[in-house]
């Protein structure tokens, strides 16, 4: 029983950082260690990232409240994290300066970014050496990736910009920040132009009134929600939902009897963990303790793209569009 609660945990985690976050490399690790200046401060910040240009480079406080120095004329990027990589490629085109040389095994968006080479997992499976091999003039990450490799990283001195990535305004931060970063800034202000233009045009449409009591699950066995202070928080509330979990902070294991309590209008889950063909609209629906809640009564249980909706880079008017059909489908 210890052993499949660990397993159940660690799944969990891995699911959450997965969606936070669905050609051949050259380079020798015998290349000079690039010149690179990381502090950590004493504690952890979730201030946003700011930028101060310098006569030879920019210098970052990043989100972990490490200054970081990023020398001029940065050329080659690792990512380590899916929502970086979507970032990079929203606000780069033919005519960069830079080119991603590394990427998640997790990075499958958009198709130009499976063409990079992987450096293995995001918390998991990469590997120092392989990330060092692609000779990077720039690393970024999110705090979701395990702070040790950041610091060997820093360690070997490569400069890493660890970004906040869990809220609406953390993506335009950090698009701010990236675009200074990458010398992509008109890029970066036509992406939240878009963004924004994006939201509002949801925000617009018609609403069901009342509000539908609306919960979103990433797991199903054991039941595990998105409640505030969360990116899918702020989504459910943008596309005419009112979170059923609002009043609990973060991602969390619930159960079948305060789902019953609260009675949620839509229930709104993804395909099944890491590609296990589990079907959590199946678990739920068949789950005879929750036959009378409404949602499972009316069928509203809607099954969506996690890499879509979950993860917070630039598809946040695709994530809004998905989410508005299922919450608000009876005002459309």
């Amino acid at each position: 029983m210890q052993n499949r609660s660990l397993f159940i945990f660690s799944a969990l985690f891995l699911v959450i950082c997965a969606c936070i976050c669905g050609c051949t490399g050259t380079g020798s690790t015998n290349n000079p260690v690039p010149t690179a200046t990381a502090t950590p401060a004493a504690t952890a910040t979730t201030a946003a990232p700011t930028a101060t240009p310098a006569a030879d480079g920019i210098t970052i406080v990043d989100d972990t409240g490490a200054t970081v120095f990023i020398p001029a004329g940065v050329e080659r990027i690792v990512s380590l994290a899916p929502s970086i990589t979507e970032l990079y490629f929203a606000m780069t085109d033919e005519n960069s300066t830079t080119k991603l040389v590394g990427r998640t095994s997790y990075d499958n968006y958009p198709e130009e970014a499976l063409k990079v080479d992987s450096i293995g997992g995001m918390t998991t499976g990469s590997s120092i050496e392989t990330i060092i091999s692609k000779n990077p003039d720039l690393i970024m990450s999110t705090t979701m990736v395990d702070m040790n490799t950041i610091n060997q990283l820093r360690a070997n001195g490569y400069p890493v910009i660890v970004f906040e990535i869990n809220k609406l305004e953390d993506i335009f931060e950090n698009i701010r920040v990236m675009g200074k970063v990458l010398n992509e800034e008109k890029n970066a202000d036509a992406l939240i132009k878009k963004i924004n233009a994006e939201i509002a045009d949801i925000e617009s449409r018609p609403h069901e009134t009342p509000l539908p009591k609306t919960m979103y699950a990433v797991a199903a066995d054991p039941m595990y929600v998105a409640g505030s202070e969360t990116y899918l928080d702020e989504l459910i509330t943008l596309a005419g939902g009112v979170n059923t979990y609002a009043d609990t902070p973060g991602y969390g294991i619930v159960t079948t009897e305060s789902i019953i309590e609260r009675q949620p209008d839509v229930i709104i889950v993804i395909k099944g963990p890491m590609d296990s063909g589990l079907n959590m609209r199946e678990q739920i629906m068949n789950n005879k303790e929750l036959a009378n809640i409404p949602a499972v009564k009316t069928g509203r249980i809607y099954t969506v793209d996690d890499d879509i909706v979950s993860r917070p880079g630039p598809r946040v008017g695709q994530a809004l569009e998905i989410l508005y059909s299922c919450i608000s489908e009876n005002a459309q």
